[in-house]
């Protein structure tokens, strides 16, 4: 298949057809891209190498061919066992406004990358992950279709080893295609009845029940003897380096010329934390629960399986940490008995806090330094972009005032040391 073939072919996968568009013309290889002859495991597919960031392909064509466009899309496979990024760019001429749009992929599990085409105009920052197609990002520029003369499709990111995949003809579609199913799995299941990769082995991976429960056990019969170094204060502070009396509450304070943390014994407290300390391995399965091997049962592993949405809308989660928690710790108060260990295996490490998106009541319980993190959900003043308020709004006062009453709660707690107010906005 040539170039200009590439660029205009029907593309077809997993007895899902796309329908046929208008091609973007020819392609001009970028870096030291490479095309390579052979059976592909993805119907009208091409193998491709690249060794570096920037390889790929440059599409030209006139201003105004994607203005009635709602998609570009392309179906494809990541080979090997190391991650890949992709990057996609829109651009208005040749030194113009760019839009961007990553993507990671899941290796040995074909996807089809959907990129609406509504995004350009910057109003989301994430595209929904689906299958094997990961976490799709938006930045750069906001771009009008009728000025975007050229495409570049390039790896930005790879292994050691550069990256191959297969990669049907990039398309442009007046609507976005159907999702991808039942994608082709040419090594066979990618996960294994423990949640771990199926295609990797490692020194510790896990080779049975047996010793997944004796190594589970065992962490929950050790925890209550588990400290921090005896250099350490009882809040994880240093106690070589007392800065006055304790106020009970952690408190900041200048020393030398230094700004510091203090514990509430008075000594100073370098934050040492760990984030989303949450049984928190909820992997999206949906279109691809053919890549493991075993899935929970709902009824004899409870929140192990979970749906959310509904219809075509459905997301589909498996959890492997909360089965392999039960299957060790019994169904009734695992989840208490994780976090014992959870809270041993830091203080083991040397980490001295709870930080952000944890299940940081576990950590207010048990006298554990931590954080917490607040969600706005103004109702009265809007947003000026994305999920940024409107701070010179009228109603904007009384939706902070409600936005920190969450607080509340733990204003009294020793072991408390701050809050987030969001992610990057």
């Amino acid at each position: 298949m040539n170039r200009r073939d590439f660029a205009g072919t029907c593309l077809m996968a997993a007895g899902t057809a796309v329908q046929q568009s208008s091609g973007l013309g020819v392609w001009k290889a970028l870096g030291r891209l490479q095309e390579e002859d052979g059976a592909t495991p993805i119907e009208g597919g091409r193998w491709f190498s690249a060794q570096s960031p920037g390889d790929g392909m440059l599409f030209e064509f006139p201003a105004g061919t994607l203005a009635k466009s709602r998609a570009l899309t392309a179906d494809m496979l990541l080979d090997g066992k190391e991650l890949a990024v992709f990057l996609i760019i829109l651009r208005e001429g040749e030194k113009g406004r760019g839009f961007r749009f990553s993507f990671g992929a899941l290796n040995q599990c074909s996807f089809r990358m959907r990129l609406d085409l509504s995004l350009v105009d910057q109003g989301r920052w994430m595209s929904d992950r689906e299958g094997a197609f990961l976490k799709p990002l938006c930045s750069g520029d906001r771009v009008d279709l009728a000025l975007v003369d050229r495409i570049s499709f390039t790896v930005s990111r790879t292994g050691p080893g550069g990256a191959r995949w297969v990669m049907t003809p990039l398309q442009m579609l007046p609507a976005l295609p159907p999702k991808l199913t039942t994608p082709v799995l040419p090594k066979g299941p990618l996960v294994d009845e423990f949640g771990q990769s199926a295609l990797r082995d490692w020194p510790g991976k896990t080779r049975s029940l047996a010793e997944l429960t004796s190594r589970v056990r065992r962490q929950f019969e050790d925890a209550p003897g588990v400290s921090w170094p005896g250099t350490f204060s009882k809040w994880g502070g240093l106690q070589a380096l007392k800065l006055g009396e304790g106020t009970g509450w952690f408190r900041t304070q200048k020393h030398n010329g230094r700004w510091w943390l203090v514990d509430p014994a008075g000594c100073a407290f370098w934050s040492a934390g760990l984030d989303c300390v949450r049984v928190d391995t909820d992997a999206r399965v949906d279109g691809i629960e053919g890549a493991l091997k075993w899935i929970p049962g709902r009824d004899e592993f409870p929140g192990a399986d979970r749906t959310s949405g509904g219809g075509r809308s459905q997301t589909r989660f498996i959890n492997y940490l909360a089965a392999n928690m039960v299957r060790a710790l019994g169904p009734e108060g695992w989840r208490d008995k994780w976090a014992h260990i959870a809270l041993a295996e830091m203080k083991r490490m040397r980490f001295n806090t709870v930080a952000n998106w944890s299940d940081w009541e576990f950590a207010a319980r048990a006298g554990f330094p931590y954080v917490r993190p607040l969600s706005f959900r103004g109702s009265r003043s809007p947003m000026v972009y994305r999920d940024f308020p409107d701070v010179f709004h009228s109603g904007f006062e009384q939706d902070a005032t409600e936005y920190s009453a969450a607080l509340a709660s733990t204003a009294a707690d020793p072991a408390f040391i701050g809050y987030f107010l969001m992610n990057e906005p």
